[in-house]
């Protein structure tokens, strides 16, 4: 016991540097039949609110941490809620170039666990063609043929005087 109260007053000691630690005390094996000298009280009330210390930082950092934790389940949530929404735009821009006239509503029917979703649009594509329209065929990007506009200066001119002759 007499161990105990050595390291209770080092610690002490560590932590107040200001008060000065009273000698220790022998024990007796009377000392559970005495009552506490003043010297014991004052270390017993020093211990007291040391503990109460500890034990209020200890709850700040509980409290803290619960926050933190409460944060963090917010940020996965919001996470996993724009993920999904990511992951439903890249369907719906498939869809359009796929030429699909009604991205929001095939989309409902692509299931949760679809790993694949090409294949599964080609499937969905073949089995309802109703909602898809034919890919048209593009001849050239910004070429259209017969417009006027698409002539040279000389070319609008010959094709000017060509009409008005009649040929």
């Amino acid at each position: 016991m007499s161990e105990n109260n050595a390291e209770i007053q080092q610690n002490d000691a560590a932590l107040s540097e200001k008060e000065p630690q009273p000698a220790e005390t022998p024990q007796t094996s009377d000392s559970e039949s005495q009552q506490p000298s003043e010297k014991q009280l004052n270390q017993i009330a020093k211990l007291h609110r040391e503990c109460a210390k500890y034990r209020t930082a200890l709850n700040t950092s509980n409290s803290e941490k619960a926050e933190l934790q409460k944060l963090f389940d917010d940020l996965k949530a919001d996470y996993a809620l724009l993920s999904k929404q990511n992951n439903d735009q890249n369907i719906i821009r498939k869809l359009e170039r796929a030429g699909c006239l009604k991205p929001a509503l095939v989309l409902k029917d692509i299931p949760e666990d679809c790993q694949n979703t090409d294949e599964f649009l080609e499937e969905y594509q073949a089995l309802n063609p109703f909602l898809f329209q034919k890919p048209k065929t593009r001849h050239g990007f910004s070429f259209k043929g017969g417009k006027a506009s698409n002539y040279t200066a000389s070319q609008q001119m010959n094709n000017y005087i060509r009409s008005a002759i009649g040929r």
